[in-house]
């Protein structure tokens, strides 16, 4: 509770004095009183204070009144009280108009009156303030404490800080979902461009003041005051206060301040246990695709996550490619460990992946987000939903997170937990050749393969090196000797179907080097490249070399 000028001139001997000047600023709040004892008194003031004077002692050499007032009113005075008819008769004009000017109020005393007879009562006010404001204090810490203790979580405490300060609360994640609130029409509103700053609460907690849009309350403006969560140096949401009653009171923020508090600890443990969780089903992820399910171990933790491993299940692999390099480039923006930015993504894919169905497993391998999507019973080919599934959780990902690149593989389907792994491994090639035969963001599924299946399956029991043709041996060995393009330009030939001319535009380079390099390809090979045989043999050795590339 503030005491300001205008309650003070209700207090003892202010009550026959008189304002003669700074009327606008009556509403200063007062935090101390002293006496003006010397002409440097300005050095010495910390803002807030009912300064007594009799202008016995001047504003001091080289000052005039109205620099003393300026200068007072820098150094936010509440407000000066003189005393007339002791050392001067009235008070000077230049200070009435000063103090107008630079809005501080003065006010007159009589001259009958003792400075002790202000003060006294004036510091019983200010103490009487303090008492009140330590006691409501105390009470609110204990009923959050007791709170935070007893667990109650975000219901029991935006119930109780709505109680407090008479308003509607809700608290929002980081991405402005309503996570609880006291009133159902504040779970969806629309945000401004930007938030309004207002002031810091303290060194821990800072405010903000906007107006926003409510569409369940037939879209009417209301102000809210908004208290950012922050933990790990990052955002987790937002603690809301609605106006929608009345304005916050200035004793309404230590309870806003004391549920911010509680609010992060909530959001902290919240976040704990999201993390051992992760872990949890990271691990037993991990034995699913692996296939070691033998143990007793296992099977319980499948049975505590009620995960049904009986049904048949499709496996979808999402590739981040570029995340070490993307982590890199975004850690000073978003000081996000690697860790967090995999889970972040993991929510994303999840979020999307819960508009079609909400009958799935979800986790994390390296780089890889592992998705288990149930095959459903629907008419036409249930591959088609599933791709259709994981096309729109890539394109929200490139919504959300640009510039990372995400590859998506998707196995055949598995019958059972006994299939998941090699549904798994066939995922893992689908990315192999889906970044092979498509270019950037794919969606690609084993069964679309078509030859390249044969391959990664006999790549599975055997050594792809000694199958690769010796004439591809020899281009490549003249590449890396040479530090030439051979290789390449063989590749985008074959691709070409043979037409050179096509085959120059893809490379960028003039018509004659491609027919120079084609010369020096067959001198090097030995081969015919007009032969389809030989070109077939080319093409499925160069796939090997990649697949090899891939594997290390």
């Amino acid at each position: 509770m503030e005491i300001t000028v205008k309650d003070l001139l209700r207090v003892g001997p202010l009550k026959t004095s008189q304002v003669v000047a700074g009327h606008q600023k009556l509403d200063n709040v007062v935090k101390g009183v002293t006496i003006i004892e010397a002409p440097d008194i300005v050095n010495w003031l910390s803002g807030g204070e009912l300064l007594l004077t009799s202008l016995y002692s001047g504003p001091g050499e080289g000052m005039d009144y109205c620099e003393f007032i300026r200068k007072m009113a820098e150094k936010e005075v509440s407000a000066l009280a003189i005393k007339v008819r002791r050392f001067v008769q009235e008070i000077p004009n230049e200070i009435i108009e000063a103090a107008n000017q630079y809005g501080l109020p003065i006010i007159e005393l009589e001259g009958s009156v003792r400075f002790v007879d202000i003060m006294y009562p004036v510091m019983e006010e200010l103490f009487n303030s303090q008492v009140v404001k330590l006691k409501y204090y105390k009470d609110v810490q204990e009923r959050f404490t007791t709170l935070a203790l007893q667990c109650e979580g975000l219901e029991a405490i935006v119930n109780t800080l709505e109680e407090l300060v008479g308003n509607p609360v809700a608290v929002y994640d980081k991405n402005y979902r309503c996570i609880q609130s006291t009133h159902p029409a504040l779970e969806q509103f629309q945000v401004p461009e930007e938030f309004v700053l207002r002031e810091k609460l303290n060194d821990k907690f800072s405010y903000y003041r906007q107006s926003v849009s409510y569409p369940e309350l037939e879209g009417q403006c209301i102000p809210q005051v908004v208290v950012p969560i922050q933990a790990f140096n990052q955002i987790k949401g937002y603690l809301t206060i609605v106006e929608l009653n009345k304005s916050i009171a200035d004793m309404d923020f230590i309870s806003i301040e004391q549920a911010a508090t509680v609010t992060t600890l909530d959001m902290v443990k919240r976040f704990a246990v999201k993390e051992v969780e992760y872990k949890f089903k990271n691990d037993l992820l991990e034995h699913i695709l692996s296939g070691e399910l033998g143990s007793t171990n296992a099977q319980e933790r499948i049975n505590l996550m009620e995960w049904d491993l009986n049904r048949s299940y499709y496996v979808v692999l999402f590739n981040l490619k570029n995340l070490d390099s993307y982590h890199a480039e975004h850690r000073s923006q978003h000081k996000m460990a690697l860790q967090s930015i995999k889970t972040e993504i993991t929510s994303l894919i999840s979020g999307t992946i819960k508009t079609h169905t909400r009958d799935f497993i979800i986790g994390n391998k390296v780089d890889k987000i592992v998705l288990l999507l149930p095959a459903k019973e629907s008419q036409g080919n249930p591959l088609d939903n599933v791709k259709k599934i994981a096309q729109d959780a890539q394109d929200q990902l490139k919504k959300r997170v640009k510039k990372l690149c995400v590859e998506v593989g998707i196995g055949d389907m598995a019958n059972g937990a006994e299939e998941i792994p090699r549904s798994y491994k066939e995922a893992l090639d689908a990315l192999s050749y889906g970044g092979m035969l498509h270019d950037g963001s794919t969606v690609v599924a084993f069964s679309e393969l078509g030859v390249f299946r044969i391959l990664c399956k006999f790549a599975e029991r055997n050594s792809l090196e000694e199958f690769i043709p010796k004439s591809l041996l020899k281009i490549l060995k003249h590449d890396q000797e040479n530090e030439a393009e051979l290789l390449k330009t063989l590749e985008v030939f074959l691709e070409c179907n043979g037409n050179a001319s096509k085959a120059a535009k893809g490379l960028f380079i003039h018509y004659k080097t491609i027919l120079y390099r084609l010369e020096r390809i067959k001198e090097i090979a030995q081969l015919d490249l007009e032969d389809s045989k030989n070109r077939l043999e080319l093409e499925m050795g160069l796939k090997m070399l990649r697949l090899m590339e891939n594997q290390s």
